[in-house]
């Protein structure tokens, strides 16, 4: 009677010296075993499980229990059905250059990884599909992504980079535990809108940890200048701003991590953003916590458009570039007046609302008014990766779903009267023909 297989291939920290299939005294690694964990599970077609164990620190002493190390990239192949199980190790890798870990093609796969720590300048984790792999299409779709933690401290270095240059990103979940870096944490790029899309996917992290940082840093960079193809994403994101954390050396006799942790004090950081948006007609839920300059939580780049963020706090504020200020902000608390009311535009000339909020427009005084004119923010087309073949979704260009829709006005023949209430939507614009000119005040809703 034959041996049953295995249910998975083991990666065990001594492997294969202490029963497991691969680890650290595989001949010839340079990655624990897990490379050739990898490579053999998809020759054979078997799922793969990487021991952990117990890590961190603790009374001033670190715990090395739990660590593969990587002295070159650790590839994971492009893989169909396919699943990666494990405890929380810490994989660290120890080349200047290079991704710790690249994720080829997937399709319907898991993947569950432990922490991952690099001092390279290229980013730890990057998720870039490039091989024909499943049903021979360069994409990633339909799969979970589940890191404990990604953490860098190279001043150049993303945490995790997802990058559709090649092959489409879609319908998949990307989670971590926390990002760590004084770089940037997760960057989308769809290479300035020449590559393919990155639709459809819900990204959680639960905390973005940049408070090691002294500046110069990004939470989220959801695109680049010129993207347009990183569109209907889920974002559930927290953003910890930077407070020059440091170990002070002459502490280091103290047991405690707490005892020897040093914060700068009244530290703004300079080029310390939040989320930087250029894409489009995405969803995030994002929460801002510490110190950065005014306008600095979300910066609305000129190509971000119809973007919607549910704020839960937005201590920093917003800047907003956008050529069409149709990005919407939902506060989590009432703004009411605290809005900028600007001032009554010239006759004739239009304003556009570029606050972020929906605002309710009180008249004050009527003044002397002709006639007033509301013009919408028109749209732009509702374009998908999704047509009727599966070969169409991902091997060619998106066809629009509707044609894009110009800027419409209605005008009102007649003047104000104080009391009077208008709404105005971010991108919406209204001007006035008039002799006197109205007062008003603004009140987001």
């Amino acid at each position: 009677m034959s041996t049953p297989a295995k249910p998975f291939v083991f990666v065990t920290l001594q492997g294969p010296d202490d029963g497991g299939d691969f680890g650290p005294n595989t001949s010839g690694t340079k990655t624990g075993g897990i490379q050739e964990a990898l490579d053999y599970a998809h020759k054979h077609c078997r799922d793969v499980y990487i021991v952990g164990g117990r890590g961190g620190t603790h009374e001033g002493e670190g715990i090395p229990d739990n660590i593969y190390t990587l002295d070159e990239t650790l590839r994971v192949p492009w893989s169909q059905d396919f699943k990666v199980d494990s405890g929380n190790p810490l994989l660290y890798y120890r080349k200047e250059s290079g991704h710790a870990i690249e994720i080829d093609s997937q399709m319907n796969c898991r993947y569950k990884f432990g922490l991952i720590a690099s001092n390279s300048c290229d980013a730890v984790v990057c998720i870039k599909p490039k091989s024909p792999g499943p049903d021979d299409m360069k994409v990633v779709t339909a799969c979970v992504f589940d890191f404990s933690a990604i953490v860098t401290g190279h001043p150049d270095a993303d945490a995790l980079l997802i990058d559709s240059s090649e092959g489409m990103i879609v319908n998949s979940k990307i989670f971590a535990e926390e990002t760590n870096t004084i770089k940037c944490g997760v960057h989308l790029t769809d290479n300035g809108g020449a590559g393919q899309w990155i639709s459809n996917n819900q990204i959680e992290v639960m905390f973005g940890n940049q408070m090691h940082s002294k500046g110069d840093c990004t939470g989220l960079q959801l695109g680049d200048a010129g993207s347009a193809k990183i569109v209907h994403n889920r974002f559930d994101m927290s953003f910890h701003a930077p407070r020059g954390a440091h170990f002070d050396p002459e502490k280091e006799h103290l047991p405690s991590t707490a005892e020897r942790l040093v914060t700068l004090e009244n530290f703004t950081p300079p080029n310390a953003v939040g989320a930087d948006i250029h894409a489009q007609r995405n969803m995030l839920t994002l929460s801002f916590f510490g110190l950065r300059a005014p306008g600095t939580d979300i910066i609305f780049q000129p190509d971000a458009r119809d973007n919607t963020v549910l704020a839960m706090t937005l201590p920093n504020g917003v800047t907003n570039n956008a050529t069409s200020p149709t990005n919407r902000i939902i506060p989590n608390w009432p703004v009411g007046f605290d809005v900028t009311t600007p001032e009554f535009p010239a006759s004739g000339e239009p304003l556009v609302n570029a606050t972020s909020y929906a605002v309710q427009i009180i008249i004050l005084t009527a003044g002397e008014i002709d006639r007033w004119t509301i013009t919408d923010a028109g749209s732009t087309p509702q374009t998908t990766p999704y047509n009727l073949s599966l070969v169409d979704n991902l091997m060619r260009p998106p066809r629009p779903m509707q044609p894009p829709r110009q800027s419409e006005s209605e005008t009102i023949t007649g003047g104000l009267f104080p009391g009077q209430t208008l709404i105005l939507k971010p991108g919406e614009q209204i001007s006035f023909d008039y002799s006197k000119p109205a007062t008003w005040r603004w009140m987001a809703l």
